[in-house]
């Protein structure tokens, strides 16, 4: 290449930088680590202004590097302003490209915020691997300048199977559509909690299920001011795993991201299969059982009330008419209000040292004694 592709021959923003001939009657003997330590630039002479290294318009102004921003937004600050020798030296390198250093060393003299520089031994398996195995250096169409079609397929570069067989489910996470940031959870550089996640399960998904949310135009309740205000909260969220003993976090075939068969509506046809995500914690004796005594504590005498209610019923009630997922003022994780359709009701329960009273819109007031025989209507 002539350098007068890149220099000007009698004035340039560099400085007074003339014809090739007269370059090369100086540069011809000069030392690569010259070039390197210089930027590639010879010194000017004293009454020149001085010289801002950082810039470099020759390169996007030639037929060679034309700066192209294509409507791919973000691009690399420096690319697009034309400040080249912020990462390349333009003569001679040591480092591939003409980068000024190798390896991921030339992006940490920028980005070395407390994420990106907990690379190395912590970042994520089975290697570490290079800034540009993920980045592009000028341009994409996504944040963080990832490569790909998006960041979920820029992640499925090495999740593929896992991520993107989640993706082919009818139940998907919100962060889970190709517009999403797998990054909202997870620390895409550092070791953060389990999985790398950004927080500990719980308090990751209450980042944003503490909120009020509507998907699909459907209010989705704030699970965290259900706990908060509950004096009973279920068991399956005081210990790890937390959401994810009901919830998968990425896909399902269960609505509400559940990880097994539970009934949508409140009345139900009992099919053991259809109660498999509460029988992952509990006894499906606890329904199906003759006897109730040591397969539940809701019975009266040899009556296992919830086998009357869930099972034998014309028209079997599901769990969740009666009790709350997460998180209840009332014992045993009881709703205060039972909701059918549009109509909502109170449902009012009152523990006895044997039992229990209880009125719902289903039937008036009625006790239950363990010692005694159940009184049916």
């Amino acid at each position: 290449m002539r350098l007068l592709n890149c220099r000007g021959p009698h004035g340039a923003r560099a400085g007074p930088l003339l014809g090739a001939a007269l370059c090369l009657s100086c540069v011809i003997g000069v030392s690569t680590a010259f070039f390197a330590e210089s930027g590639g630039n010879a010194p000017a002479p004293a009454q020149t202004p001085a010289f801002d290294r950082r810039y470099n318009k020759a390169c996007d102004d030639s037929s060679c590097h034309p700066v192209k921003n294509a409507g791919r937004i973000p691009t690399h600050s420096p690319y697009l302003e034309g400040q080249c020798l912020v990462c390349h030296v333009d003569h001679q390198s040591a480092a591939p490209n003409l980068l000024k250093e190798g390896g991921d060393a030339l992006c940490r003299t920028c980005h070395n915020d407390e994420e990106t520089t907990a690379c190395g031994a912590l970042a994520h398996p089975p290697q570490s691997p290079p800034c540009l195995a993920c980045h592009a250096p000028h341009q994409s169409r996504d944040p963080g300048l990832t490569r790909g079609e998006g960041p979920l397929r820029q992640c499925a570069q090495c999740h593929e199977p896992f991520l993107l067989a989640a993706e082919r489910l009818p139940y998907r996470h919100l962060h889970l559509d190709p517009r999403g940031q797998c990054a909202d959870c997870h620390y895409a550089h550092r070791r953060g909690a389990e999985k790398y996640l950004r927080e500990n399960v719980a308090d990751t998904c209450l980042t944003c299920h503490d909120l009020p949310l509507r998907v699909d135009n459907r209010e989705i309740e704030n699970v965290g001011a259900e706990i908060r205000d509950s004096a009973d909260v279920h068991g399956a969220l005081k210990t790890p795993p937390s959401c994810p003993a009901c919830h998968t976090p990425h896909g399902s075939a269960q609505p509400a991201l559940l990880k097994a068969g539970y009934p949508a509506g409140s009345y139900e046809e009992y099919r053991t299969e259809d109660y498999a995500l509460c029988w992952q914690c509990h006894s499906k004796e606890l329904a199906e059982s003759g006897q109730g005594a040591g397969a539940t504590r809701f019975y009266a005498g040899t009556t296992n009330l919830h086998r009357l209610h869930v099972v034998e019923l014309r028209h079997g009630r599901a769990c969740h008419l009666c009790h709350e997922a997460h998180a209840s003022s009332t014992p045993h994780l009881l709703r205060a209000e039972a909701t059918f359709g549009q109509w909502t009701a109170p449902l009012i329960y009152e523990p006895l040292a044997d039992g229990g009273r209880c009125q719902t819109p289903c039937h008036r007031e009625r006790e239950y004694h363990r010692g005694e025989a159940a009184r049916r209507p």
